[in-house]
């Protein structure tokens, strides 16, 4: 069995969207101040590789410990969509997969943008999810929606509320790295902190192999 990491590591002051709480990792004590280290953390649910509960967008949507784990687990297909910088990631893309597209099924995209990460352009030029994708995806019922994208599409609040409907509940996992390593079809795991009551959360996102 192999595992392959699909988390971007979390470092102190890392850039993030403009209006997110900015990420402050700071040592709290030492082995020589309090006999003990410990560090205190200070970060945004959505820094990072993260997901997305129903709750980030929809009120009265599921939050983080109301989802069920298996969401968060299982069989998952990668479908690899190169693109360029700001183009669109359209039906078509995912219509040469859509025998696949059973309901339940588990969809990671890649299109090479996590190459970007840490560049300055990450998030505000990353490929995009249109609408009419996102309902798409809705209409085949999935229930996870993977990507190397820091977010789905600059459509933000749209296609945010298309996906995470009550008619929807799509787990959205955003900013994972390290997808070319992966064949076409692979365990995932990305499990969230027990957060209670809340919106998202930073995941270890994790590809397990045979």
């Amino acid at each position: 069995m192999k595992f392959v990491d699909l988390s971007h590591p979390l470092i102190h002051g890392q850039a993030n969207f403009p209006m997110d709480p900015k990420l402050s990792i700071m040592t709290h004590c030492t082995t020589q101040t309090l006999k003990y280290a410990m560090t205190h953390v200070s970060m945004a649910t959505h820094q990072g590789t993260h997901l997305d509960a129903m709750s980030h967008f929809v009120d009265g949507g599921k939050t983080i410990d109301q989802m069920p784990l298996d969401w968060f687990y299982g069989e998952t297909i990668l479908l690899r969509i190169p693109k360029a910088p700001r183009e669109e990631i359209t039906v078509a893309d995912f219509q040469k997969i859509e025998h696949q597209l059973q309901p339940g099924v588990k969809l990671i995209y890649e299109t090479g943008w996590h190459r970007q990460f840490g560049q300055e352009n990450y998030f505000s030029d990353f490929p995009s999810l249109t609408q009419d994708a996102a309902r798409y995806l809705v209409s085949r019922k999935i229930r996870l929606l993977g990507m190397d994208t820091p977010t789905p599409s600059r459509d933000w609040f749209e296609v945010h509320h298309i996906l995470l409907a009550a008619n929807a509940e799509v787990v959205v996992v955003e900013g994972l790295t390290n997808l070319g390593q992966l064949p076409e079809r692979f365990t995932f795991a990305g499990f969230p902190l027990n957060f209670h009551g809340r919106d998202g959360s930073p995941i270890r996102a994790v590809a397990i192999l045979p």
